[in-house]
């Protein structure tokens, strides 16, 4: 009767009139919030000056090497296995890689001009192995071609021009993991590479970010 009457009967009454409900306990709801304000309140300030006070932020862990000598520990007490120990200091090891460190230099990057043919840069394509090209453009890289583009057009050839998509710029000492985040967002798989003085170096592709993630 008790789980019933102050329980299941109030629910019950309430999803089948809300409004009516809400508008009839309305004052009374009002006026016990006036009444019990400055117990919340006085609460409120004890919990943030008094108890607060003093106490320091909790923290998971210091620093990365000490993730890494708690895997290491794990490992040992048969916790993990030693591949999932060397993918989490991978992960952990891969927020301080900068770009520079994963890049294909500008002396080995294969990039083609908005003149092109689309029929020579899928023979190219198939000769090298690579499936996206920067654009490149009077040392510039201005744009970049996926030839998937060009294998899935049933229209008439047209310009590479008409195939290009917008290319993404990253510094050379940006943060790898920052640019995985970017190049996904972007739902691109390249960027072009600068130095400090916005001379283009290089390119970094998705794959071999990923590849660096989890090497080993």
């Amino acid at each position: 009767i008790y789980l019933f009457a102050l329980s299941v009967l109030p629910k019950s009454l309430f999803r089948r009139f809300p409004l009516r409900a809400v508008a009839r306990f309305s004052r009374l709801l009002e006026l016990t919030t006036r009444i019990l304000w400055p117990v919340l309140a006085l609460g409120e300030w004890i919990a943030r000056h008094l108890i607060a006070r003093g106490k320091a932020a909790p923290r998971l862990f210091a620093a990365r090497e000490e993730l890494k000598l708690i895997t290491v520990q794990s490992e040992r007490g048969g916790a993990l296995s030693s591949a999932e120990r060397a993918i989490i200091h991978n992960v952990v090891d891969f927020t301080s890689i900068k770009v520079r460190d994963v890049m294909i230099p500008l002396e080995k990057t294969v990039s083609i001009t908005p003149e092109e043919e689309p029929g020579k840069v899928l023979r190219l394509s198939e000769q090298r192995g690579i499936d996206r090209f920067p654009v490149v453009e009077k040392t510039r890289p201005i744009g970049l071609v996926n030839v998937f583009d060009l294998l899935v057009d049933a229209s008439p050839p047209r310009r590479l021009r008409d195939y290009m998509r917008r290319i993404i710029s990253a510094s050379e000492h940006e943060s790898a993991y920052r640019v995985v985040r970017r190049l996904r967002a972007a739902r691109l798989g390249l960027a072009a590479v600068f130095d400090s003085r916005q001379k283009f170096i290089g390119i970094v592709a998705l794959e071999d970010l990923v590849r660096q993630l989890v090497r080993g």
